[in-house]
């Protein structure tokens, strides 16, 4: 006897689904039967990663959308639920993120970090509810960051945004808990991604593994399968909760 996820039947969209983390979640939902909406900024990424989907006997549909801009949000909400019939699992993983110290930046560059990562998350939220609230169903997972956590020097607008969104996430677990939706972010630590390449590059590897108790980097079938487990019925009890997955770097 053996428990597995399935997840057929169920309709997600996956905000930043076109690479890094968010391709890894899109394919491992549908590996579990989901139907998969790829939403990216850039198109010819989602149409990438839906095709694959498709090619492995998946179900996914590929849709471009800015998440900082509501008629986008509304737009790409409209085509899911037109193709797919309608949203059960959103996933909110876009995210923009500025390398600098905070004196060093101008109000564009951390507006754009707190536009995509906490206001992006916001605007895909609210289309999404009313649906999960009239079918009294829900999954919604957020992606966080340790850095919103415990703060990330260099990283200081983006912390700020995350932990903004590890806070909506436990006050809205709250008010929407009463219809059977659950809320949940998923922390990740350092994993790598196409995004972080050029930053891995600069670094000396193992030095930066030993601080991590697992003695590794993150690789985005982590993330992947932990979204899947908090996208699922078998997490139908936790909500309001972020969990980190980062090889015990943070623990709190």
């Amino acid at each position: 006897m053996s428990v597995q996820i399935d997840m057929s039947g169920r309709r997600a969209i996956v905000t930043g689904g076109g690479s890094g983390i968010g391709e890894a979640i899109v394919k491992r939902l549908a590996e579990a039967g989901a139907a998969v909406a790829v939403a990216d900024l850039f198109g010819d990424r989602a149409e990438r990663v839906a095709s694959e989907v498709l090619q492995t006997g998946g179900q996914a549909v590929a849709v471009q959308v800015d998440v900082t801009s509501v008629p986008s949000v509304e737009q790409m909400h409209a085509k899911v639920e037109e193709e797919l019939g309608g949203v059960d699992v959103l996933i909110n993983n876009a995210g923009a993120w500025t390398l600098k110290w905070f004196t060093q930046m101008d109000p564009a560059e951390y507006n754009r970090d707190i536009d995509v990562c906490l206001y992006g998350t916001m605007h895909c939220t609210r289309v999404c509810l009313p649906g999960m609230i009239e079918r009294k169903y829900g999954r919604i997972v957020n992606t966080i960051s340790d850095a919103g956590k415990v703060g990330e020097p260099t990283m200081t607008v983006y912390s700020a945004a995350k932990a903004g969104v590890a806070g909506f996430t436990k006050a809205l677990a709250k008010e929407v808990g009463r219809y059977s939706i659950t809320v949940n972010g998923f922390s990740p630590g350092t994993t790598r991604t196409p995004g972080n390449a050029d930053i891995r590059a600069d670094w000396d590897e193992e030095k930066v593994v030993k601080l991590y108790p697992l003695r590794r980097l993150g690789e985005t079938i982590d993330h992947a399968n932990a979204v899947l487990f908090l996208a699922s019925d078998l997490s139908g009890w936790i909500t309001g909760q972020i969990l980190s997955v980062s090889g015990g770097y943070t623990t709190v």
